[in-house]
């Protein structure tokens, strides 16, 4: 084995060569806010915008003239990388909203790509010629074991939907992240008026005049790399040029990489080099070359193709390629050098064979590639939303994580302390009322949980008064103000309440030391017991900071905790940092609404009154977990266009803190929430969303998409056995859920056994019945005798 080889094969070589980047970019990551509007271009193979990316910045910068476009670029991977970029790289990695590479860029291979944010690869070639990346593995130059190249590229834009498979395979990504939206440099081919022009300048600058044919070589390099490129030399390529005689012209162009290792060209030979590669091609009138994927962008000429291989059988022994290697001939194709003359006089398209490559190859080049890619991966995104960050409750499902300043942050949290209980201990001096108070910061209005529980205490104690505090923590300083107002008016009811019930942590039920007399219930918003959260979580990258957890008394203070099923409750017990015993089974009082079947055709009407379309359609909802960097582990366009392929409709609703236009091809359900599009639903997908409880109850069959199960295990963990306990398959790609779902894989029957474990509901006797709000309401009303 050559050193070059050991080299590659040793992971303590490969991780110390991206040492001075990896390290500082994990700490960065973790402090800088993550800037969208920042855009970072990589290349180690030119210098400059060139190519795909030259394309992509200009449309990009038209279309968001305030966007920070950052270029880092080095000539091949050999060269040397200069300080100031060695300096600002770990920077700019952890700030940029979207990274945009075009080629083979070792650095960043071993980073992990921060949540929110995008790793585009502009790949420079069109359709799927000679293998590349993983599709190498056991080949010359191939990846070594367990190579991480390519594998975090969250979005791959390629040629044609055929093409979609052979990148993720090369690539080592779910074919969900390779879409066929085009490549950037080809839409000029689709502009009749600069190609004529382009033809007519190229041409001059050759010294080629408009009745000469210009045959042009351009080959792709022989060896494993850039590192170890070298040029084809086979052909005698003056001769030839003697050969064609008058009326024909040569022109060589080598593969940047081989070009220095190039032998010298004849007089009478013109050098293609120094003209943009496109510009080249539109000038000519019959291209030769071998395995370049140059051959795609001339076919859009429709112009006569000339594929010389004289070393055919060797280069498929060392480098294979996607398809049988007749797929790519849509002319003549020559082995020996000395029949080149004769095909290159009567060159001539294979109409059949182009359309047949076109359709294979380019289906989706059609002039408007780059428009496509910047709307779809650059300004919009299908795996990602907007999140309202500074709403999200600490200790709640998904609480903020913490870095940066945190000596501050725990001061101000302490400050708080202080602050409210100095006004909260005079209002403690106040008369106790007759009085049961629901505070949430966790929905935008009062909820349905709140409204059902609130009429039952009305109904069995008329004397009894319900006050419900429901407020979101705004954005904005001059919001917050006004939000402190707010909690002022928490103090004053929760100072005068027998009863406190709060579905997510409220700092005035856990930071204050409140009368003996009163009762704090944590009704806690979700059923079920799926993912970890709260104190089950601190430190950990979901989790609160366990100082700040500290110093905001989080989850302290409660007197009972509401669940669903008695499995639960060693869960809520730990979440909480709750004794056992003060956990007790009483499902959510939207169980009832969910097993009422009028209640459900009244939804059912009211979704197909407003969403017609939805009527007669098999209906999948599907319910991604809510993240704070607002991605999604899936691409919802690609999950849309792929079940409705199998008769499937689906419906996206996000947690009510995301917020996103995924555009007109992907069906949000607006105006409706989960729970109330369960109504329609035929099958319900997810996550990690707890919204599986409601679709269990519902006897709804459910199927797990989890691209990401590794790292969320790392990084939140679940109560139950994910792998095990769960009531559908589990899969991890957009393919293997359309066939499970094809294979109807899900039954109801699970659906309804992983309900009755986990959601332990009272008899359900009639039409309009509400036990489960009606067992918390005599809950409430016995800690208040």
């Amino acid at each position: 084995m050559r050193v070059r080889e050991r080299l590659r094969a040793s992971r303590l070589l490969r991780w110390l060569r991206a040492l001075p980047v990896a390290v500082p970019y994990r700490i960065l990551r973790r402090v800088l806010r993550l800037r969208r509007d920042r855009f970072l271009f990589l290349s180690d193979s030119h210098l400059g915008f060139e190519g795909n990316m030259r394309f992509v910045r200009d449309e990009l910068l038209l279309r968001m003239p305030g966007a920070e476009v950052v270029g880092v670029f080095k000539p091949s991977l050999n060269a040397p990388r200069p300080l100031r970029d060695v300096l600002r790289l770990p920077w700019l990695l952890a700030t940029s909203g979207t990274i945009v590479v075009d080629d083979f860029y070792p650095i960043i291979y071993p980073l992990p790509i921060r949540r929110g944010a995008r790793l585009v690869q502009i790949w420079h070639a069109a359709g799927a010629f000679k293998q590349v990346g993983h599709s190498r593995a056991g080949l010359p130059g191939g990846p070594v074991p367990g190579s991480d190249i390519h594998r975090n590229y969250t979005h791959v834009p390629v040629s044609s939907e055929s093409v979609r498979k052979d990148y993720a395979e090369a690539f080592g990504i779910d074919v969900a992240r390779v879409q066929a939206l085009g490549v950037p440099r080809t839409d000029v081919f689709f502009d009749t008026d600069y190609v004529e022009r382009t033809r007519r300048r190229v041409r001059s600058e050759l010294g080629v005049s408009e009745d000469e044919r210009l045959v042009l070589y351009a080959p792709t390099f022989r060896g494993n790399g850039q590192l170890s490129a070298r040029s084809e030399g086979s052909a005698d390529w003056g001769a030839i040029a003697d050969s064609l005689g008058a009326g024909f012209r040569v022109a060589v162009r080598q593969h940047p990489f081989a070009a220095a290792s190039a032998p010298p060209l004849p007089p009478h030979v013109l050098d293609g080099s120094t003209a943009d590669m496109n510009d080249l091609l539109m000038a000519t009138d019959v291209l030769v070359t071998d395995y370049s994927s140059s051959i795609f962008e001339f076919a859009l000429l429709r112009r006569p193709i000339v594929l010389f291989v004289p070393d055919l059988t060797e280069y498929a022994g060392s480098r294979s390629f996607y398809r049988p290697f007749s797929a790519y001939a849509t002319g003549p194709v020559v082995e020996d050098p000395s029949e080149l003359v004769d095909a290159l006089r009567d060159a001539t398209v294979d109409p059949a064979a182009l359309t047949a490559f076109l359709e294979e190859f380019c289906g989706a080049l059609d002039g408007r590639s780059t428009q496509r890619i910047v709307d779809r991966m650059l300004l919009s995104d299908s795996t990602r939303v907007d999140v309202d960050e500074e709403t999200v409750a600490p200790g709640s499902v998904e609480p903020t994580r913490v870095d940066g300043l945190m000596g501050l942050r725990v001061l101000a949290a302490h400050l708080t302390r202080i602050a409210l209980s100095a006004v909260y201990a005079p209002l403690k001096l106040l008369p106790v009322q007759r009085k049961v108070v629901m505070i949430s910061r966790e929905h935008p209005t009062v909820p349905d949980d709140f409204t059902d529980l609130a009429a039952s205490l009305i109904r069995q104690d008329p004397d009894v008064r319900v006050v419900m505090l429901v407020r979101m923590v705004p954005p904005g300083v001059i919001r917050k103000i006004r939000y402190a107002a707010h909690l002022l008016h928490q103090l004053y009811h929760v100072a005068t309440a027998r009863v406190v019930v709060v579905d997510t942590y409220a700092i005035v039920a856990s930071v204050l030391r409140h009368r003996d007399e009163l009762t704090v219930i944590q009704m806690w918003h979700a059923l079920g017991a799926f993912k970890k959260f709260g104190l089950s979580i601190l430190g950990r990258e979901e989790g609160r900071d366990q100082r700040l957890a500290r110093a905001m008394r989080m989850h302290a203070g409660y007197d009972i905790v509401l669940t669903s099923g008695e499995d639960c409750r060693p869960a809520f017990a730990e979440a909480f940092g709750a004794p056992l015993e003060r956990v007790r089974v009483a499902p959510l009082p939207r169980v009832d609404r969910l097993r009422d079947p009028e209640a459900r055709a009244r939804t059912r009407e009211r979704i197909l009154e407003a969403l017609p379309h939805l009527a007669g359609r098999r209906i999948a909802v599907f319910a991604p977990t809510f993240r704070l960097d607002g991605t999604v582990a899936v691409d919802v366009r690609a999950l849309s266009d792929a079940l409705e392929a199998v008769g499937i409709h689906t419906v996206v609703k996000l947690h009510p803190l995301m917020h996103a236009d995924f555009g007109p091809e992907v069906d949000t359900g607006g105006g409706f929430s989960t729970q109330e599009m369960l109504a329609i639903a035929d099958l319900f997908i997810t996550d990690y969303s707890s919204a599986l409880y409601e679709a269990a109850v519902l006897d709804i069959p459910t199927y797990f998409l989890a691209p990401d199960l590794e790292t969320y295990l790392e990084s939140r963990d679940f109560y139950l056995d994910y792998r095990r306990d769960l009531p559908g398959p589990i899969v991890r790609t957009v393919d293997e859920l359309t066939t499970a779902v094809a294979a109807d894989a899900a039954s109801t029957e699970d659906a309804r056994r992983f309900a009755d474990r986990w959601v332990q509901a009272p008899v359900h006797s009639a039409a309009g019945a509400t036990p489960c709000a009606d067992a918390i309401a005599t809950m409430v009303l016995e800690t208040m005798r």
